[in-house]
């Protein structure tokens, strides 16, 4: 596979694509952060596209629900991995999730706009409610779906590994809709005396199986990420707070790759320096070098060892 395929290009305001890689790789990596519209930057080009009202201070939203230290974890694989004769593909969507969620499958809705379900927010929020927006969103999505789709199959079509990672919030905020008063919402949630009440989550949650167990995806990945982690004594978790769930695109991934799919979630407050809810949160490249190098440890050995 050359690391010049027209697979592995940018497309303006969709993805971001970074080939990292030695003369002439065997093995690949992708590492797909679908949340990786994490810079203000990314807000400001997609707002700028968008026609109706949206809620005052929603920029505020996109701070406390954004990605951050998942691309940069994402970076940190691209250098560990991406010489010899291993590559690594970094695929960063540039679209926010503030305005659509390019991990959810683009289907009609089931349930009122901007309601939580699950535990997962829908794919367009509730306060986008311009029809000429949704439209616009959704085709951005589109265009996203189909160049990762590609990326994918170019990748662990042909015997590669692939990793999703995200990253969350340190403790489990709960809301129940995306709708105009979000932000009053969330400012609300994150009041002192309220906001330690809300449950911590783990250090790192390996997302692997459906609720019901029907469905694992790549459990002896999994496994051997879960002990790195404990071996570097941190707290990794398996499906601590999330579920593989038929509503993301992670799933869908998995299930079509049942062996070669890892999604990963990392603590913010724990690759941040410090995690600030409602601005701007400095990145620490040392921790996210500790958070992140269990994970490299493992798909270095995976992608080295014969396929089966």
């Amino acid at each position: 596979m050359q690391a010049t395929h027209d697979v592995f290009r940018s497309i303006d305001g969709v993805v971001e694509v970074g080939v990292t890689a030695g003369p002439s790789p065997k093995r690949w990596l992708l590492a797909e952060v679908p949340h990786g519209a994490t810079r203000t930057q990314d807000y400001e080009a997609v707002a700028r596209q968008l026609e109706g009202v949206l809620p005052a201070e929603l920029i505020a939203f996109f701070y406390v629900n954004t990605d951050i230290g998942a691309p940069e974890a994402a970076q940190f694989l691209a250098a560990e991995l991406g010489r010899g004769e291993l590559g690594v593909v970094v695929w960063r969507c540039l679209i926010p999730r503030t305005f659509i969620d390019t991990n959810r499958v683009l289907a009609p809705a089931s349930a009122p706009r901007g309601q939580v379900v699950d535990g997962l927010t829908p794919a367009v929020p509730g306060y986008v409610e311009h029809e000429g927006d949704r439209a616009k969103l959704e085709a951005l999505a589109r265009r996203y779906h189909d160049a990762t789709q590609r990326a994918y199959a170019q990748v662990c079509g042909q015997g590669g590994l692939a990793v999703q990672l995200h990253s969350y919030a340190p403790k489990s905020v709960s809301i129940e809709r995306t709708d105009g008063s979000i932000v009053q919402t969330l400012k609300a949630a994150y009041e002192p005396a309220k906001y330690a009440t809300w449950p911590e989550r783990p250090a790192v949650d390996l997302i692997c199986a459906t609720q019901d167990g029907s469905f694992e995806a790549a459990p002896q990945l999994v496994t051997q990420v879960q002990a790195a982690y404990a071996a570097a004594g941190i707290d990794a978790k398996r499906n601590g707070t999330y579920h593989l769930h038929p509503a993301t695109m992670g799933m869908a991934y998995a299930k079509a790759y049942p062996t070669q799919v890892l999604c990963v979630e990392l603590n913010r407050g724990l690759v941040a320096d410090p995690f600030v809810p409602f601005g701007v949160s400095p990145i620490s490249e040392s921790k996210v070098a500790r958070m992140t190098g269990p994970i490299a440890t493992v798909l270095a050995g995976a992608l080295a060892a014969p396929r089966a």
